[in-house]
């Protein structure tokens, strides 16, 4: 008979049961009774809960190679798959394609009704103790971070794994490891590609600098940065993935993850002492406020339209002379030729002509504006005591809403310790003076107008007036369908969260030659 030998592996289980002993079991077997291997369906980092048709290796020889082979031969019977009612839908198809199962420790053979028996009865015990496994591992990784241990897998960007120096166990240290860049020839000298740490920290500033996530995305893959899936292939020696890229929600998953801050957390959900604190698994990538800010820019940005891979010269920054909505930027094709526009989504003005828009944007812009002072919004951090009130606090709601799902004592009990001591902190917290964190507008020692001029693409005069806080309002106004004879009346001006002095406007205007 033609045999199909079955190797399976599951590394988070079965560390003991190597490749190679299920090997050697299979060729004995199949030499003892003179039958010929003619093929190894061999599926490593495969867990016991994947259906047979499902395996890469197993599935491909049961989907398209059926006729190659007589018997399926494995070791022990939990190779097949740890899941009665899958085994038995294995067991049915091997009956339909006159294909028998072989178990060589178990001494089950498919082809007899005993065996048949004893292979259901082993499937379901082999279930039963996939479910001892699922629990006993779920156990482990939450005392593991209870106990600010690495559980095991992949790290979070920005982090690696390493020996914990002091006791048994890993733990999570910032990642100082190069992140290379798709194109870089490793092992080159000097190498520019930025750290890992580095490009959670790009990302940081970029969400902090109101930029969307898309565009977020969209510049790491151009600048060849590794995703951190291809990342942590890399840095544990495998190559990287051919198509593999950042995305929106990876990127948005990670800046809400709270290992962002050093806190270990189970499913999303921070893990805490019985203190109320939460426990710190890593050295903090982003601070607390940074945390606070990023995780209120997400929110806000939830549900918002996507920005075009091209955004156009005045998007976010132009509104509604009338009524202030943002407007929108439409084309038109005709004769071969395209025409922009902005609109408004209200209709309270004619269609403007986006070239003419523009222009008059940057005229009025720097007109009013040319000789200020770039300044950027800051964020200044109020007294430590404030952050930690706030995470107190938050603590306490967390831990509250959790209150009516428990039901064993030593739970409950727990529970009332860490409220306990989280009502403590918070009453002390709240008798200490405060002083909030707020935005301040600070100089960058340049003139708008020398800003403008250096700024070479319209994106980047796009990102000058965003940081500033500045939105221009046009709109058009007139009697009549617009033509060639019949502009309209066009209206214009700035809006700047920094008042214009009135002053330094004139003095400019007059400085170009624009009458008062």
């Amino acid at each position: 008979m033609r045999v199909l030998g079955r190797l399976r592996l599951s590394v988070a289980s079965d560390e003991s049961t190597s490749i190679e002993r299920q090997r050697e079991a299979v060729e004995s077997w199949s030499q003892a009774n003179g039958h010929q291997v003619i093929g190894w369906a061999e599926d490593t980092d495969v867990s016991g809960s994947v259906d047979p048709f499902d395996t890469p290796r197993l599935g491909d020889w049961l989907a398209n190679r059926a006729d190659d082979f007589d018997v399926i031969v494995c070791w022990k019977l939990d190779r097949l798959g740890r899941d009665a009612i899958r085994l038995n839908k294995l067991f049915g198809w091997c009956i339909d394609h006159r294909k028998t199962v072989v178990s060589c420790s178990e001494a089950i053979d498919l082809g007899t009704p005993v065996g048949r028996l004893i292979a259901n009865v082993i499937a379901f015990l082999a279930e039963g103790e996939l479910e001892a496994i699922r629990e006993r591992t779920i156990s482990s990784r939450r005392k593991l971070r209870e106990t600010a241990r690495w559980p095991g897998g992949r790290p979070p960007y920005g982090y690696r794994v390493v020996p914990a120096e002091q006791g048994s166990g890993k733990v999570l240290q910032i990642d100082e490891t190069i992140s290379h860049r798709r194109d870089c020839p490793k092992g080159s000298s000097p190498c520019e590609c930025p750290k890992a740490h580095a490009v959670v920290r790009r990302i940081v500033d970029a969400v902090l600098d109101g930029q969307p996530l898309g565009r977020i995305a969209r510049e790491l893959n151009a600048d060849g940065i590794l995703p951190p899936a291809d990342h942590y292939r890399v840095s544990v020696g495998k190559p990287p993935a051919t198509e593999g890229t950042w995305r929106t929600w990876p990127l948005k998953h990670m800046l809400r993850s709270p290992t962002l801050v050093g806190h270990a957390h189970l499913g999303g959900v921070t893990v805490r002492d019985d203190q109320g604190q939460p426990v710190r698994m890593a050295e903090p990538l982003v601070s607390d406020d940074e945390r606070e800010l990023i995780l209120a820019e997400l929110d806000r940005t939830t549900g918002a339209p996507r920005e075009r891979a091209q955004p156009a010269p005045l998007a976010g920054i132009a509104a509604c002379f009338f009524c202030g909505t943002t407007l929108t930027l439409t084309t038109n094709k005709k004769s071969g030729r395209v025409y922009r526009y902005y609109r408004c989504p209200k209709a309270c003005s004619s269609l403007i002509p986006a070239d003419a828009a523009e222009e008059l944007a940057e005229t009025t812009f720097l007109d009013d504006y040319g000789s200020r002072d770039v300044t950027e919004r800051v964020w200044v951090p109020g007294d430590n005591h404030e952050t930690e009130l706030r995470a107190a606090l938050a603590a306490f709601d967390e831990l509250s809403a959790t209150a009516g799902r428990m039901t064993s004592r030593a739970a409950q009990d727990r529970l009332q310790r860490q409220l306990s001591a989280l009502d403590a902190r918070i009453a002390e917290l709240e008798s200490t003076p405060t002083r909030e964190g707020r935005y301040e507008d600070r100089p960058t020692g340049r003139k708008y107008r020398d800003a403008w001029e250096q700024a070479a693409e319209p994106a980047e005069r796009r990102e000058l007036l965003k940081r500033a806080g500045i939105t221009i309002r046009i709109g058009i106004s007139g009697v009549g369908k617009r033509h060639q004879n019949n502009g309209g009346v066009w209206h214009a001006e700035i809006h700047s969260p920094v008042p214009l002095d009135e002053t330094a406007s004139l003095e400019e205007r007059r400085k170009h030659g624009v009458p008062d």
